[in-house]
């Protein structure tokens, strides 16, 4: 699916005086898939709607991202984000969602489980920001304030093309992907909000959480590309041993979008993960030009010792 296709399935809620933008697939118990920055809510594209033959699968585009408001007015940090989310889900009557988080999205979800804990049934974190780890060189040259002024569109454009291609996927991304991911940052409007982004991001909004993640009570899966450069699979294992009985899957032949290289695996891990059986036959979008199976590896379960 092509991101116009997937952007003309939105439907948009207000919340006060901003506005969320957000696909919602299927019928069944609710799974809310985030995403990071600086991608938006088609990241998810290629397995949403295989997860929508079980599910209602609903995929909201983060406050200043995508084709949500983006507006310069207001907090656009992890901790605020799950605040607006949880006054979505309150909109749309979710409760005990399986919420699963992609890169920032994952310091969402990792909010929404701290604080809004009736909002989740079930936790998956994919190749997630925490702790101290943040992809923030990808993102440094537009964490400043006169980023709006020395750069514009096409140029930031151009680098983030080659940022993402080079770190973020593991085999080329099929045609129109990452132009896809970044499209709605190509204008103006769409470059100050991106540059706001940035700025917002704070390693202190995941740190004051990891005092509480041993309080984190809900099935917790992690999903990490194995050759993940921007947050590598060793955060995945500390996040294995700090929340209770979480379950580390370290997939093969992945990097950072970890769900477009190795969709079989991201797919058959969640559906596990839900304790459905994996429908059959294809239920996703392939994110490479072959085909291929991939296995993904158990590397940590709750009676495993703690990481060296």
């Amino acid at each position: 699916m092509n991101w116009r296709a997937w952007q003309r399935m939105q439907d948009v809620v207000e919340l006060g005086d901003r506005f969320l933008s957000y696909v919602d697939l299927g019928d069944g118990p609710p799974v809310v898939l985030l995403h990071g920055i600086p991608t938006w809510g088609y990241v998810w594209s290629g397995l949403a709607a295989g997860l929508a033959t079980t599910n209602r699968v609903l995929v909201p585009d983060l406050l200043g991202y995508g084709f949500s408001d983006k507006r310069d007015v207001f907090d656009r940090s992890v901790g605020r984000q799950a605040e607006a989310l949880d006054a979505w889900m309150d909109r749309l009557g979710l409760v005990d969602a399986l919420v699963v988080g992609h890169d920032v999205g994952g310091g969402v979800a990792q909010h929404l489980a701290v604080r809004f804990p009736r909002r989740v049934g079930r936790l998956c974190l994919v190749d997630s920001i925490c702790y101290d780890a943040w992809p923030l060189s990808l993102m440094s040259l537009l964490g400043t304030p006169s980023a709006t002024r020395r750069l514009s569109p096409e140029r930031v454009g151009r680098l983030l093309r080659l940022a993402l291609r080079w770190k973020g996927f593991e085999t080329a991304p099929p045609d129109g992907v990452v132009e896809g991911l970044l499209a709605p940052y190509a204008t103006e409007v769409g470059l100050v909000s991106l540059v706001r982004d940035a700025v917002a991001l704070d390693t202190n909004q995941t740190r004051e959480l990891a005092p509480r993640l041993g309080h984190v009570s809900v099935p917790t899966l992690l999903l990490w590309g194995e050759e993940d450069a921007l947050l590598p699979a060793r955060y995945g294992e500390r996040l294995a041993w700090d929340i209770p009985g979480a379950r580390l899957v370290q997939v093969p032949d992945a990097r950072h979008f970890v769900m477009w290289d190795a969709p079989h695996a991201v797919a058959t891990e969640l559906f596990r993960f839900m304790e459905l059986e994996v429908p059959v036959g294809r239920v996703f979008e392939a994110g490479t030009a072959r085909p291929r199976r991939v296995e993904a590896e158990l590397l940590f379960d709750s009676d495993a010792p703690a990481p060296a």
